[in-house]
């Protein structure tokens, strides 16, 4: 009965799925009987409907919708593909050169059209399905022997076919993925630049990644916390995938990834401004995978891509002065260190105000002192406590600092220069 060829022809395709490739074709090289050519013949004549049958069954699956082709596309493929299959069946049942030829094709276009690799596998089996069924309808026609040996071929057609068509799949979205790397690396260091960027370049490189030039992006920069770590090979790689995992996963769009200096760069959708990529960041970097204590500098500006170049060098900066005063916050927002990066930028006015605070410079525990006094709302208590010190050690200290630096404590500590110079000192400039 069909129950018991059917399950004949499962148990079939699963041993013959276990030989070689080059095993299954040569078993399939015997010839056809007449009364099998002729059901064959049927089914070639049948095969406009049959194609009609099998784009009713898969249009609609995920991928294989008006938002990645059109139905011209998958109409156009299905004749032809099946005429092949059927005349391959008929010499013998090995693949011919078209029909090879016309899956690694089918694979290719589906894989630049964004249609999922699951969505293509499952055209083929559906395929497979209509096409085995229309067979089985000629079944009082064959015999026991006939039947059995048609449908193994026709599953070990559909093997070889799909085969083909999911590596071609897998090889171009390896090499569109790769070049749309390097379009994305390329789009980025020309927004970071030393030269503006030409802001109809950027557009059009924008388009040709599929991102919108006018979205709103946030620039972030990482690195391993610490101007003199180095970090393990490919941990920047691994954080990186972390944070587009975590951080990529809830933001509207793509986040573009490239470098500046030897930092990753991200520029990330953030429309409604960056307090929400901060948190999210934070959340991120506290469960990050890996021995690395990681910072992140993140750009005051949220800009179209023609325009992000600012924001990229603010999240640098954000970054450089995160690792130089080793900020305990993991994410560090270039409005809070805006009078550093003036400093930074700026090594001369930095040398000079450093220079004020010289009679101090031998001195750690004093600069310590003075700096954690300031912090503290000028409150001797909480200075002492923070700093784990008697509470008489810190008048002790602050006396000392008036003696070295020749002025009242109240007159130092109102003196927006004292505050800068601290700075300067903490970011290593020389006095």
């Amino acid at each position: 009965c069909v129950f018991h060829i059917l399950a004949g022809c499962a148990w079939l395709g699963h041993m013959v799925s276990r030989q070689p490739a080059s095993e299954r074709l040569v078993s399939l090289s015997q010839g056809l009987s007449p009364e099998l050519s002729e059901v064959l013949a049927r089914i070639e004549a049948a095969l406009d409907d049959i194609a009609a049958e099998v784009f009713g069954q898969v249009w609609g699956v995920p991928g294989y919708d008006e938002e990645h082709l059109p139905p011209s596309d998958l109409v156009g493929f299905l004749g032809p593909n099946l005429r092949a299959i059927v005349r391959s069946l008929r010499s013998g049942g090995q693949p011919e050169g078209d029909a090879l030829a016309a899956a690694r094709r089918i694979g290719e276009v589906r894989a630049l059209q964004g249609v999922p690799i699951d969505a293509v596998i499952q055209s083929w089996s559906t395929a497979e399905r209509v096409l085995r069924e229309h067979l089985l309808q000629f079944a009082d026609r064959l015999t026991t022997g006939d039947l059995r040996d048609c449908v193994h071929r026709l599953a070990m057609l559909f093997v070889a076919l799909t085969r083909a068509s999911v590596d071609a799949y897998r090889t171009t979205q390896d090499e569109v993925t790769a070049h749309y790397d390097r379009l994305t690396t390329d789009l980025l260091s020309r927004l970071t630049g030393e030269q503006p960027a030409d802001p109809d370049e950027i557009r059009r490189r924008a388009r040709t990644i599929g991102v919108d030039p006018s979205a709103g992006y946030a620039a972030v920069t990482i690195a391993v916390a610490g101007a003199d770590r180095s970090p393990e090979p490919h941990a920047y790689l691994r954080i990186q995938r972390h944070l587009l995992a975590t951080v990529g996963a809830r933001v509207t769009g793509r986040v573009l990834v490239g470098t500046m200096d030897e930092f990753p760069l991200l520029l990330v959708p953030a429309e409604g401004g960056t307090e929400a990529l901060e948190a999210q960041l934070r959340a991120a970097l506290d469960h990050l995978p890996g021995p690395e204590a990681v910072i992140a500098g993140v750009g005051a500006e949220v800009a179209a891509l023609p325009a992000a170049g600012p924001a990229c060098r603010q999240a640098r900066d954000a970054l450089e002065i995160g690792r130089r005063l080793a900020i305990d916050d993991p994410v560090v927002r270039f409005a809070d260190v805006a009078a550093d990066v003036l400093l930074l930028r700026n090594p001369d006015v930095a040398a000079l105000l450093a220079g004020r605070l010289a009679p101090l410079a031998t001195r750690p525990e004093l600069l310590q002192t003075l700096r954690t006094y300031l912090e503290c709302g000028m409150s001797a208590r909480e200075t002492a406590r923070r700093l784990y010190l008697h509470p008489n050690t810190v008048p002790y200290r602050l006396k000392v600092v008036e003696q070295c630096l020749g002025r009242e404590l109240s007159t130092v500590a109102a003196d927006p220069v004292t505050v800068l110079g601290l700075r300067a000192l903490a970011m290593g400039a020389a006095p």
